[in-house]
């Protein structure tokens, strides 16, 4: 142990593979732990000075918090970036090299190993978009049920909402006796979900007003609570981002780059990074233009209504995003809150 620089574990729910190199980047030796005890064990053996790879997944944070307490330095690593480093087949030994490989490459930014806070709180949003996406899934059913007997019904959750009010409890409309009872069941999930959705949001805002950092990004138009808390959960380090630019390059609203030579093109959003983030913050800025009036004076605002003219309302809130994005940048740097500009 005394050689080893660098150690790389591929992760999994019972079997750790790990593969040590020295300084010189030469593999010393490789393991296969067959349990959670064995690998618990291995790692109380570790000791500082020494690099511990990891892969980004299920149980990866828990273990990297784990390591980081044994005062070695721990990087996650993203795993589609790891997979760029893999040759051969795939099974554990190829994938644990592969991690020190991409340790050496200097271009992969690591994951942040998360406190047990930001985990709590990223387990709130992702529940949240668990039963939002059920919820739109039962509402287009129930839609679809409808249509197939002549019954039309808008989308939004109030329209909705009357339309199964009042087919229900219609004696006009010729519906199968099974079919309004499963309709009924339907909605019933349906409704169950809305209260789900409206209680998460509830707590994520009162977890946006006593977190600092979530209170200084709601000064934000176009960020509110969710996207506060969001932001919150990445728990990104403003300083691994040279300046505002790369720092909302990181979550894709940006062209992408089909360039060669002296020729450059740029295509559609490149939708690189968070895509849960990054739809919050488009859908803030939807919220922003929606409020926008065509005769403001305020040079936010007119600056708003140049973007939707040239580039449309889609457009204006993919640019809008990625201001905030900077401008979010800025507050995490400064720890100031936002204050719009004379």
């Amino acid at each position: 142990m005394s050689k080893i620089t660098t150690i790389a574990i591929d992760l999994a729910k019972h079997v750790f593979q790990v593969v040590a190199e020295d300084a010189r980047g030469e593999e010393q030796w490789q393991r296969r732990l067959t349990s959670r005890e064995a690998f618990g064990a291995f790692i109380e053996t570790l000791q500082p000075p020494l690099l511990v790879g990891l892969e980004a997944g299920l149980g990866a944070q828990a273990w990297a918090r784990r390591l980081s307490a044994r005062g070695v330095q721990v990087r996650v690593l993203p795993a589609q970036r790891v997979a760029e480093h893999r040759s051969g087949a795939k099974n554990d030994r190829n994938d644990a090299r592969a991690i020190l490989r991409a340790l050496r490459d200097r271009s992969i930014h690591a994951v942040p190993i998360k406190t047990v806070e930001q985990l709590s709180m990223q387990a709130l949003h992702r529940a949240r978009a668990g039963w939002v996406r059920r919820k739109t899934a039962l509402g287009n059913q129930i839609r679809g049920l409808l249509l197939e007997h002549g019954v039309v019904i808008a989308q939004g959750d109030a329209a909705l909402q009357r339309g199964l009010a009042s087919t229900l409890g219609s004696t006009t409309l010729p519906l199968p006796e099974r079919l309004c009872d499963l309709l009924a069941e339907l909605a019933g999930e349906w409704e169950g979900l809305t209260a789900r959705i409206a209680s998460l949001t509830g707590e994520l805002g009162v977890l946006a007003r006593d977190d600092a950092l979530a209170r200084r990004l709601a000064t934000i138009p176009g960020v509110g609570p969710l996207t506060a808390t969001a932001m919150v959960c990445k728990g990104l380090d403003p300083a691994r981002f040279a300046n505002a630019r790369q720092f909302a390059a990181y979550f894709g609203p940006v062209p992408d780059q089909h360039s060669s030579g002296p020729r450059v093109r740029l295509g559609a959003m490149s939708k690189r990074g968070d895509r849960y983030l990054r739809s919050l913050l488009i859908n803030g800025a939807h919220a922003v233009l929606r409020t926008t009036r065509h005769d403001a004076t305020d040079p936010d605002r007119r600056r708003l209504l140049r973007w939707m003219e040239c580039h449309g309302r889609k457009g204006a809130a993919v640019r809008l995003a990625n201001h905030n994005l900077r401008v979010i940048w800025a507050l995490m740097q400064r720890q100031t809150d936002y204050h719009r500009p004379a």
